[in-house]
């Protein structure tokens, strides 16, 4: 890999941190202002609505924050880890459909593939596309070579699993904080693959 397509690697993973975060930011405030004036000050009868508001939207901003730190440090981590495409047969792949293509941060292909067997949006997938007598892990002949790789397609081409991976490792580290108000789910939700 050259130092080009490396920082451009780099970029895409900042990229993909950004936009959730940019989305989950348009909500909040979104929230906040239906109980604000167009001038921005908080309507008097929805003072206790509006703090209330604000207090939702900073507990999923706090444990957000945690998923993207550890997003972050796996990208200066050494060994390096960045994003890497599995692509996976699915039940009409033998009619033609197309791959079903995950994306996680590894260090390599092989990496990659033991990372995704370890989350739970993938296990969840695997149970929804297999008949209830396969019960085996994920296999060789499973995996889309060719089209399994380091880096991404363009976005909604894949099912982005960065951020649940991310929020698991924080969860291991001790990093997460724990809240009374459960959070609404990772900023980036697993969209489904183009077929």
């Amino acid at each position: 890999m050259t130092g080009q397509s490396a920082g451009r690697g780099v970029i895409d993973e900042i990229q993909a941190l950004l936009d959730p975060l940019r989305e989950m930011h348009r909500r909040h405030q979104e929230a906040l202002d239906e109980h604000r004036t167009a001038d921005g000050d908080v309507i008097e009868e929805q003072y206790a609505e509006y703090e209330e508001t604000r207090h939702t939207t900073a507990i999923e901003a706090s444990e957000t924050l945690d998923t993207v730190i550890q997003r972050l440090e796996l990208l200066v981590a050494t060994p390096a880890r960045r994003a890497f495409t599995i692509a996976l047969k699915g039940t009409g792949h033998a009619e033609g459909e197309s791959p079903w293509l995950f994306v996680v941060n590894a260090t390599d292909l092989d990496d990659a593939q033991r990372c995704l067997t370890q989350l739970p949006s993938y296990k969840r997938w695997l149970a929804d596309i297999r008949t209830p007598d396969d019960t085996g892990p994920l296999s060789a002949a499973d995996i889309v070579a060719d089209q399994s790789h380091p880096g991404t397609r363009a976005p909604g081409m894949y099912i982005d699993l960065r951020h649940e991976e991310a929020r698991i490792l924080a969860d291991r580290t001790g990093r997460r904080r724990t809240s009374p108000v459960p959070a609404s789910g990772p900023p980036c939700a697993a969209r489904p693959r183009a077929r």
